[in-house]
């Protein structure tokens, strides 16, 4: 599985913030195609099943970056299935304040529309048996989920848009509730703290919605079959808890656009590659640049997660 951290600086061509913070950086728009193309390159050399956007896909969520991200994903419209996530940086966007999320409208679904991916056949094994998109509202994007078989298992991807509603974690509930036998995989955009790693609290954006905080009290924690919380918006971390059920889930943050310490800059075009491997119960987290054809191996960008995929999902031997 390769997880797209935010990728708002490389369809930054209207208010050019990157630039502004390094001057050095120009035009970043290659990153975004270096990325696509680079998992298109690769999905048989490394059995790549699935590439996860973590949200802030756009800067100012103008039109013009999303024909960016648009033009990006096409690469991959029919050789790899995807997911993406909204952020804060997807919707609401004042121009003449320069702030985000301000209200939830968003063109994220005039470009990502459902029928994207209800009418390309790549996506059939993944909508279930009645072969629909699986979404909290019709017609929208920022709320869906997929199935996945792997590796001899069933698995859920289940993406939540920024600060989900209580409505929205209420159907998220339900359907995490009627799939007991999928390892289920929970994708949102601001989850963790940009420095400790913890879950994040209270914040000034417009928009009314759960913290990470109250994402785990109110839906992550409560069921079993959860061990996984993909995020990005402030650095990387990597925080593992216990939930309700005594299950061990890994809750893991990326994101490398504003970075300025060596080789981590904006415009460097990491990425994370998560290998799971059955044999060994594990999976293998690392984090490469198709840019700079580099690996990050510092301790929160290199390391393995025990997960145990020898018992069934859920079950009182598959954390141990």
């Amino acid at each position: 599985m390769i997880v797209l951290p935010d990728t708002q600086g490389y369809a930054d061509v209207r208010h050019k913030e990157t630039q502004k913070h390094w001057p050095s950086i120009g035009d970043q728009r290659s990153c975004f195609f270096e990325h696509t193309e680079w998992i298109k390159k690769n999905k048989q050399k490394m059995n790549i099943v699935m590439a996860v956007h973590v949200g802030d896909i756009t800067q100012s969520e103008h039109e013009e970056e999303w024909k960016i991200a648009d033009a990006a994903f096409k690469t991959i419209d029919n050789h790899v299935p995807y997911i993406l996530c909204s952020g804060n940086h997807d919707m609401g966007y004042s121009p003449e304040h320069r702030k985000t999320s301000l209200s939830r409208t968003s063109h994220f679904g005039s470009y990502f529309p459902p029928s994207r991916f209800t009418k390309n056949p790549l996506y059939d094994p993944h909508f279930g048996k009645d072969k629909s998109l699986h979404f909290y509202e019709e017609g929208e994007i920022e709320n869906y989920y997929l199935f996945l078989n792997a590796g001899g298992m069933k698995f859920l991807i289940l993406t939540l848009e920024f600060k989900p509603r209580d409505q929205t974690l209420a159907w998220a509930n339900e359907v995490v509730a009627a799939h007991p036998d999928c390892r289920t995989i929970v994708v949102t955009h601001s989850y963790l703290t940009r420095n400790k790693g913890q879950l994040s609290g209270a914040d000034n954006y417009g928009v009314k919605g759960n913290s990470g905080k109250s994402i785990w009290e109110k839906f992550v924690s409560q069921h079993k079959n959860i061990f996984l919380v993909l995020s990005g918006h402030a650095m990387e971390n990597l925080l593992t808890s216990q939930g309700k059920h005594g299950n061990t889930v890994h809750q893991v943050q990326a994101d490398y656009w504003y970075f300025d310490l060596p080789k981590i800059k904006a415009g460097s075009g990491f990425l994370r590659i998560m290998t799971f491997r059955p044999d060994k119960n594990t999976i293998e987290v690392q984090t490469y640049s198709p840019v700079l054809d580099e690996f990050l191996v510092r301790p929160k960008s290199k390391f393995w997660l025990d997960y145990n995929m020898s018992s069934p999902v859920g079950s009182a031997s598959a954390d141990q």
